[in-house]
């Protein structure tokens, strides 16, 4: 048997599997910078099993910790769909058969602006980070969004200066939208951010934010 149809058949007892003793739930793939968790959107309804990141089920998932294990038909799904159910939002990090699905549970929505550019230096009316100027990149978008450990020093260095939080979040990636540092990112609590770092793995943007004063 060759790697292809091991994969196969790897995906194919996941999906007998989670229909046995998964939820039914849809998968999605964003198309454009609109939320993408919406009926036009939808690939596949499918059983889908949550599990620590283990495989184990003899304790639960650690407590702050997004990432799942997800028991699926894997041939319907890759990295930056998201899959919605009954046991919550997932972003698809990684499919890499015959590994099995990563996945990270979603905890927030988020939305992407880019500030607009000033167009005569020194004489600009003063209109905050988010002018009415800037430009959204996405909006809507479920992410896992966790503290960042430490935190980040204030700009100006200083011994006894105290560390801003910084978080860390990871998005679905779309093709021709590219977050990028500086952008501002809100999410639906209305807490803002400033992108610090953005490094796209396979189908997901991992972002480092920092609060924003604003």
């Amino acid at each position: 048997m060759d790697g292809t149809r091991l994969a196969d058949r790897i995906a194919f007892g996941g999906g007998m599997a989670a229909r046995k003793a998964g939820v039914i739930c849809d998968a999605y793939r964003p198309r454009d910078g609109a939320c993408p968790i919406v009926a036009a959107n939808r690939l596949v309804r499918l059983g889908v099993l949550v599990l620590p990141v283990s495989g184990s089920v003899r304790g639960p998932a650690p407590l702050g910790l997004p990432y799942r294990q997800l028991v699926l038909d894997q041939a319907y799904v890759r990295g930056g769909d998201y899959v919605a159910g009954p046991a919550g939002t997932f972003l698809v990090v990684n499919n890499e058969p015959p590994a099995p699905v990563l996945g990270a549970r979603c905890n927030e929505t988020l939305s992407i602006w880019r500030p607009a550019a000033q167009a005569v230096p020194g004489i600009n009316p003063y209109g905050a980070i988010l002018g009415a100027g800037a430009r959204g990149v996405l909006a809507g978008f479920p992410a896992a969004l966790l503290p960042a450990r430490g935190g980040t020093h204030a700009e100006a260095g200083l011994p006894d200066d105290t560390r801003a939080p910084g978080y860390i979040a990871a998005v679905a990636a779309v093709e021709g939208l590219a977050p990028d540092v500086a952008d501002v990112v809100r999410d639906a609590r209305g807490r803002q951010f400033v992108i610090d770092q953005a490094e796209l793995f396979g189908g997901i943007w991992r972002l480092a934010l920092s609060a924003s004063i604003v």
